[in-house]
Parts: C-alpha cells; structure tokens; sequence
C-alpha cells in the first residue's frame, strides 16, 4: 500500500452539517437534506458520515458524478444564533461502513471554492473555536475575530 500524499494537513473534527442536494444550473434543491457529521477537514475538503447515500431518488455520490451541475451544499447552522454556513462541494468517494453498529457511509467532499474562499476560514476559525467554549454563537465569534 502506498503512502497518501495530501495537499493540506487534515484535522479532526466533531460537528453536525446537513449536506443538500443542488442542481446549480437551475437553482433548485433536488432531495430532503440528509444530516451528517464532519469527521475531519483540510482547506480542500472534508470527510463526512451520513446515515444513508440515497436521498429521493437521488444517489449523493453518481447524481453528482454523472452531471457537474448537481453538487451538494455543506449546511453548518450555529444553533444558539441560527447563522449558517454554507460550502459548496462534490463528492470524489463513499464507502459503506458496515463494521460498526451504526453501518454508515463515509463520503470524502472537495470543496468547491478556493482555499482562500472567506467560508473555509470561517469553517476552520469555528473549529478551533468549538475547542474552547466562548459565549455567543461561533458565527459572531468569527466576526469578531475577522
């Protein structure tokens, strides 16, 4: 097996996202959202498990593989505020983790946006936000920090 040369550091992490299913060419979600927990990030993608891959009549990974238009928005909501952020992103895996009770799906997302992008700051400012408790929602935190 070889050895995995990544771009940018990965970093764990613990947090609920909704992912979304969109046809960017007509601006239309195309499915119910599918909730989801981020397990790690970089500044080019994340890791993600989800309960199921399918959503309607939709599959996350081949609907997007099969037409560039449809891409899945990474939804984080600061519950406390309410304030969301949003990544656009394509899936590039998926593997079914059927060796833990819970049999999930792990789906690997390349972010849409450059690395520079103002929302990938703001989704790694929150993650070292979330380490340590502040008052206030993280999306006001980041702001202040800004």
């Amino acid at each position: 097996m070889g050895q995995e040369h990544r771009r940018a550091t990965r970093f764990n992490v613990s947090m609920a996202v909704t992912l979304i299913l969109r046809d960017t060419k007509n601006r239309l979600d195309l499915a119910d959202p599918v909730p989801g927990d981020l397990l790690d990030i970089s500044l080019y993608g994340a890791r993600l498990s989800v309960p199921h891959i399918r959503t309607g009549n939709h599959h996350l990974f081949y609907t997007c593989s099969d037409d560039s238009a449809k891409v899945i928005h990474l939804e984080i909501i600061d519950g406390a505020e309410e304030d969301r952020l949003v990544i656009p992103a394509r899936p590039v895996w998926f593997d079914h983790i059927l060796s833990e009770p819970t049999r999930h799906f792990e789906i690997g997302m390349e972010f849409l946006v450059p690395p520079e992008d103002s929302n990938i700051a703001r989704l790694h400012v929150f993650h070292a936000e979330q380490k340590s408790a502040g008052e206030g929602g993280w999306l006001k935190r980041l702001i202040r920090l800004g």
